[in-house]
C-alpha cells in the first residue's frame, strides 16, 4: 500500500472515526490483542507499529467468515496460496 492509497482510504471516513486494526491470523483462526498502536516517525516513510498481545480464538461468526472468504479465493481459477511458496511460510 502507498501513502497516496492510505489517504484516499481514509479519506472516505469522517476525520473524527476511530481506527482499528485487526491483528489475526485466519488460516489458524487466531486474533491478537493490540495492546498499542503508534507512529514511528523518522523513517522517511509512514510506519506503524503494533504491540501484540495475547493470543485468542476466533469466534464461530468470525471462522465462519474465515471460511466464507476462503471458499470464495478457492473457486478463483490460477489464485496463487501462500502455501505455493515454502520459503516465506511462517
Amino acid at each position: 500500500m502507498t501513502n497516496k492509497e492510505l489517504k484516499e482510504y481514509l479519506n472516505t471516513f469522517p476525520d473524527d472515526a476511530p481506527v482499528s486494526f485487526i491483528l489475526a491470523n485466519p488460516r489458524k483462526r487466531k486474533l491478537y490483542e493490540n495492546t498499542n498502536t503508534f507512529g514511528i516517525t523518522d523513517q522517511g516513510q509512514p510506519v506503524f507499529c503494533i504491540e501484540v498481545g495475547e493470543e485468542k480464538d476466533m469466534d464461530a461468526e468470525m471462522v465462519a467468515a474465515c471460511e466464507a472468504d476462503e471458499k470464495a479465493a478457492d473457486d478463483l481459477e490460477g489464485q496463487m496460496d501462500i502455501s505455493d511458496f515454502p520459503e516465506v511460510m511462517p
